[in-house]
């Protein structure tokens, strides 16, 4: 899987304060020029490796799963579930956002009934609210 170079510096960063953290991927990264990927230590040095060469920017996560321990089982089960509730989630604001689109008319803005203008402008708000949040859901 292909991570940024932000990232890489994140997860280095807290695998060494946080030791006894299973992580069970390797860091590896892309030599500049070739094709040829290097593990990268977590540690200090391999932090300052990538800190001081702005040549390292691609990175990727292998998976190492040697030990797996319950608490990996646990996450890993979690990120599958998130995926999956994650997606109705979209699934169920995307049909809201077609559903108050469709009711919101552009003519009504100009209405002079101020019961028609609110509800219709209310209506409007709520489907630029729902697909605001669809934006920003999609972009996770």
């Amino acid at each position: 899987m292909n991570i940024s170079r932000d990232l890489a510096l994140t997860i280095i960063r807290y695998l060494i304060n946080n030791p006894d953290f299973y992580f069970p991927f390797i860091i590896k990264c892309k030599e500049p020029g070739k094709n040829n990927y290097f593990e990268i230590s977590i540690n200090k040095i391999g932090l300052n490796k990538i800190l001081s060469s702005k040549e390292l920017n691609e990175f990727i996560l292998i998976e190492n799963l040697q030990n797996l321990f319950k608490e990996t089982i646990e996450l890993m089960a979690k990120g599958f579930i998130d995926k999956i509730t994650n997606e109705n989630y979209i699934n169920e604001i995307e049909k809201l956002s077609k559903e108050y689109r469709k009711k919101w008319k552009k003519e009504l803005c100009e209405s002079e009934d101020i019961e028609i203008f609110g509800e219709n402008e209310f209506i409007g708000g709520k489907a630029d609210a729902f697909e605001e949040c669809l934006k920003l859901l999609k972009s996770k």
